[in-house]
């Protein structure tokens, strides 16, 4: 129900099953095909003009990406399918020096400004909100804002 609410919030082309081809903006569409294919000059020079950060592994995955800027995906971070990334969201490692970063599940929402820090795991279905920061795991369901403030998760009481 949450990831419905949320995903007909995105785009009403979204809710209506259409293609991610159909739904993320021009400057997406590139910047995903040109992350996808590794293409070294081209895409150095997208990400530099959209001021992204992405080398993580994006093929066989559908991403939505209303607003692509400022985005910064850890190499080694793992993005589910249906994910939803908004603007200026980073997905990386908490402390320097070590190789560590998220696993983000399946028809996931981070809101604008969201910062997911460490090895930690954000559950199928999850919401993160705007400008949350996330450096604990996060059930299937849940929705947090702030600094890992848990909101609701079905079946669970919140914390």
């Amino acid at each position: 129900m949450i990831e419905e609410t949320v995903m007909t919030a995105i785009d009403p082309l979204v809710a209506a099953r259409a293609e991610p081809e159909d739904v993320n903006p021009l400057a997406a569409r590139v910047l995903l095909f040109l992350c996808r294919r590794h293409v070294p000059v081209l895409s150095r020079l997208w990400r530099v003009v959209l001021n992204c950060d992405i080398y993580c592994d994006l093929r066989r995955r559908t991403i939505f990406m209303p607003h692509p800027y400022g985005i910064v995906i850890h190499s080694l971070a793992q993005v589910g399918d249906g994910v939803v990334i908004m603007q200026h969201v980073t997905l990386g490692g908490r402390v320097p020096g070590k190789n560590e970063a998220p696993v983000i599940e399946d028809k996931v929402y981070l809101g604008a400004g969201a910062r997911v820090l460490g090895a930690v795991r954000v559950g199928r279905g999850a919401v993160v909100g705007a400008n949350a920061v996330v450096t604990r795991d996060v059930p299937a369901g849940a929705t947090v804002v702030g600094f890992n403030r848990i909101l609701e998760a079905p079946g669970h009481p919140p914390p």
